[in-house]
């Protein structure tokens, strides 16, 4: 077992640990084990981590550098060219600008020392909020979408925050409804917290996949491409926005059939 975990403190993270010995080791062995398969799973994650944000800070500086020489070369003088051109600069900018501001915000978060503005609001009025602000794509995609839920329903939380958690929600449900889309929005009152469930009826999470949707940069599809819409760390700061909450969350889904994200707050508060 020593040697084993030897060759463990090496990052050699295939080594098993034999647990045929007497209960205590047999404990310690399990333990192990269990240490080594997830200190293989954030090696894992690290990596993609680099390789993901490599690749993402990489492309956009390949197209500014392309098309700054394009309009030195070709289209200076060209009034369309060069603003075409020119577009595609401020694009790449703009995208580089969101994932810094992604990156520093989860940093801030997962640090321990981000200090939440907690207040009363009403949620309902904050998920209406949203609604109206997707309503072009809802209906675009011509999505049945129902809020399900008493009128006001007051809440204790950070409202920035809690609001960019929804939004995550809703914006992931829209990308990934079907042809026969519905989006359902509900808020649950339990008997001593607030739940917020985002339901469609979208292609669902695998099984295996569900416990690693919350990490940094984990992909379902291992062939990494770039969203120009999206950083990619969306559910890795929800987590830590939850988390900073001290809220329950979570996804229950099934391939095929969809899935329903949701959280739970406490009720307002009374001073």
């Amino acid at each position: 077992m020593k040697k084993s975990a030897d060759i463990l403190a090496t990052g050699n993270y295939d080594v098993h640990f034999d647990n045929s010995y007497y209960n205590e080791l047999n404990d310690l062995a399990n333990t192990l084990n269990d240490a080594t398969s997830k200190l293989s799973k954030v090696d894992e994650l690290r990596k993609d981590l680099i390789a993901n944000v490599s690749h993402d800070i990489k492309t956009p500086l390949t197209m500014i550098k392309a098309y700054a020489e394009m309009i030195m070369d070709i289209s200076g003088d060209n009034k369309q060219k060069r603003e075409q051109h020119l577009n595609v600069i401020i694009g790449e900018v703009d995208y580089l600008d969101h994932l810094v501001s992604d990156m520093s915000e989860l940093s801030k978060l997962q640090s321990g020392n981000y200090i939440l503005q907690q207040a009363n609001f009403d949620i309902v009025k904050v998920i209406k909020e949203i609604l109206n602000i997707y309503q072009v794509l809802i209906n675009d995609q011509h999505i049945d979408c129902k809020y399900i839920g008493d009128d006001s329903v007051i809440v204790y939380a950070d409202e920035i925050k809690i609001k960019q958690v929804i939004q995550n929600f809703v914006s992931n449900a829209i990308k990934h409804t079907q042809d026969d889309a519905k989006l359902i929005i509900k808020v649950i009152k339990l008997d001593d917290a607030i739940r917020v469930e985002v339901i469609d009826n979208g292609q669902g999470i695998k099984e295996d996949e569900l416990p690693y949707i919350w990490d940094r940069y984990y992909k379902i599809d291992k062939s990494f491409r770039r969203n120009q819409q999206s950083s990619g760390l969306g559910l890795a700061i929800v987590k830590a926005i939850l988390d900073a909450h001290g809220a329950s969350y979570g996804v229950i889904s099934e391939q095929g059939k969809g899935s329903c994200f949701y959280f739970e707050l406490v009720q307002e508060n009374v001073f």
